[in-house]
């Protein structure tokens, strides 16, 4: 299963991709949005899994699973953020950090099977 991260936090992404990588997912990270969608159109690779943090530049996680599902209507994106987020998502899944690893994980199972 692939795994798009996609955090401005570059100690983020290195973090949850050693997790996810750990447990045997193939992950992607970028720390910008722009670049995970440029991927993903040069590579033709599309995510299972979209994790994303809600406050970037450029385009936020909701804006960036809007697109990312227009070539992967399949994903299924959880969004992170430090600050409660949910009213401005819909009904995307959602994890407030900080978080234990443990959860992320188990969000995913549940999200992917």
């Amino acid at each position: 299963m692939l795994i798009y991260i996609v955090d401005d936090n570059l100690d983020m992404c290195e973090f949850l991709s050693f997790v996810l990588a750990n447990e045997g997912y193939r992950v992607h990270a970028f720390p910008c949005p722009l670049e995970a969608l440029d991927h993903m159109k040069r590579k033709e690779l599309k995510p299972t899994v979209l994790v994303t943090d809600y406050n970037m530049p450029k385009l936020n996680g909701f804006e960036l699973h809007q697109q990312v599902s227009e070539l992967a209507p399949d994903v299924k994106t959880i969004v992170i953020s430090g600050r409660c987020v949910q009213s401005l998502i819909g009904k995307l899944n959602f994890l407030q950090k900080p978080f234990a690893p443990e959860h992320l994980l188990e969000l995913i199972k549940a999200v992917s099977y």
